[in-house]
């Protein structure tokens, strides 16, 4: 943060502007960030363009073409970027990626990639993909694929990829899988001297 930054009055809005340099810790009412990039930012409104962030703790985040390690926010607006974990009031999603989203609300995705997805609100799938979801509503629109999904209501129409013969052949798989790794493991792990 320059000299000038850091003499911002603390009874006025305070507005931080980053652009092609990375901060340790950001803290003000609005940050924005371009093509630059910040460990921590603490504000009331972040704005990152071509940016990226490790933690971000806010009302409000846009992301354009940027990515967030995790995001704890009221408002998550993300637009060709990506996510690894966030924890949100809601999302909207546009032809972004995301591995983890716990939300309170509601999610809008288009032209978007979901490893798992929880929320207690609707999800708005159009021309996406979820891995697994668990949702109070979901409504899939135009070519979307759900793999794993539980709701209590579903709209649109449901490509199953596990009918009954394929969920029984996939526990069967995991479970052999799981066996063989715990078998070589006590075959071929340290053994422990018995103490006397």
């Amino acid at each position: 943060m320059t000299d000038e930054e850091k003499l911002v009055p603390e009874s006025e809005d305070q507005e931080i502007k980053v652009k092609s340099k990375f901060e340790d810790s950001v803290q003000a009412d609005i940050v924005e960030i371009t093509q630059g990039g910040a460990n921590h930012i603490q504000a009331k409104e972040v704005i990152l363009r071509q940016a990226g962030a490790t933690h971000i703790e806010s009302n409000l985040v846009h992301v354009r073409q940027g990515g967030v390690v995790k995001v704890e926010t009221d408002r998550l607006e993300l637009t060709e970027g990506g996510v690894i974990l966030a924890n949100s009031g809601s999302v909207e999603m546009t032809a972004s990626q995301a591995v983890v989203i716990v939300n309170q609300g509601n999610v809008n995705m288009d032209q978007c990639g979901v490893q798992v997805l929880v929320t207690k609100g609707n999800v708005q799938v159009d021309q996406s993909g979820i891995v697994a979801t668990i949702a109070n509503h979901v409504t899939l629109e135009n070519n979307s694929n759900v793999v794993f999904l539980l709701a209590k209501n579903v709209d649109g129409e449901v490509k199953t990829q596990f009918g009954p013969k394929e969920s029984a052949l996939f526990g069967m798989m995991a479970g052999l899988a799981a066996g063989v790794v715990l078998l070589t493991g006590a075959m071929f792990g340290k053994k422990r001297k018995k103490k006397a």
